[in-house]
C-alpha cells in the first residue's frame, strides 16, 4: 500500500514538474520570442544591382520595437515570398556601389508628380509617409509593390536546453515542498501510532 502511494506521488510531481511550473513556462513557445520589424524611420534606400537584375533594399530594423537599430540589406524579387510570409529574408552584405544604381523614392504617389523623377532606366518607388512598404515603377508602369521585413526571430532553443536542469530543480524543490506539507500529517500520525 504504502509502495503505491509512493509510486502515485512521484507520477504526480513528474506531470505536474512537466504541465506547470518553471520546466512549463521555460519550454512555452513565447520564451525568449523576439520580433522585428522596420525601424521607425525605417531609412529605406533602395538601388538596382547589375549584377544581380534586382532591387537591393537597405533599411534599418528594430527588435521588439527597440530603440537601438541594425542596418539591414536584401534582395526584393529573391526574397518576396518570405518577406510576404513573415519569414527572415536572406540577408547580404553591401556590394560594390559601382555595381549599384541608387533608385529615387518619392512620398507621392505616382501620377501624382508632373513627371517621373530621373534615374537608372526610369526606375523610381513611391513609399507613403512612414509605410513600410514601397512600390516600384519603371517610368509610368508599375513592376511591383513590396513590403518590408516582419518576422519572429529564431527559437532560443540553446538557452531553453541549458536553464532546464535549473528549471527542474526549482520545480522539484517546489513540490517537493509541497508533498512534505501533504504527507507530513500521515507520516506523524503513523508514527505516533506505532510508538503507541
Amino acid at each position: 500500500m504504502k509502495r503505491n502511494l509512493l509510486w502515485r506521488t512521484i507520477l504526480f510531481v513528474s506531470q505536474t514538474i512537466l504541465l506547470s511550473g518553471c520546466t512549463s513556462a521555460l519550454w512555452d513557445k513565447n520564451t525568449f520570442y523576439h520580433s522585428y520589424e522596420p525601424a521607425r524611420p525605417a531609412n529605406l534606400r533602395l538601388f538596382y544591382s547589375d549584377e544581380k537584375r534586382d532591387v537591393l533594399v537597405q533599411y534599418d530594423e528594430a527588435r521588439d520595437g527597440a530603440e537601438r537599430v541594425r542596418h539591414r540589406n536584401y534582395y526584393a524579387d529573391r526574397n518576396a515570398e518570405r518577406v510576404n510570409n513573415h519569414r527572415r529574408p536572406h540577408f547580404t552584405s553591401v556590394p560594390d556601389q559601382q555595381n549599384l544604381h541608387q533608385i529615387p523614392i518619392t512620398n507621392a504617389p505616382a501620377g501624382a508628380a508632373a513627371e517621373p523623377p530621373a534615374s537608372f532606366q526610369g526606375l523610381y518607388a513611391t513609399s507613403l509617409g512612414g509605410a513600410d512598404s514601397f512600390t516600384l515603377y519603371s517610368k509610368d508602369e508599375l513592376l511591383d509593390s513590396y513590403i518590408l521585413p516582419r518576422y519572429a526571430g529564431r527559437s532560443q532553443r540553446f538557452k531553453q536546453v541549458l536553464l532546464t536542469p535549473f528549471a527542474v530543480a526549482i520545480d522539484c524543490t517546489v513540490f517537493g515542498g509541497i508533498a512534505t506539507l501533504y504527507y507530513a500529517p500521515l507520516a506523524l500520525s503513523s508514527l505516533s501510532g506505532k510508538s503507541l
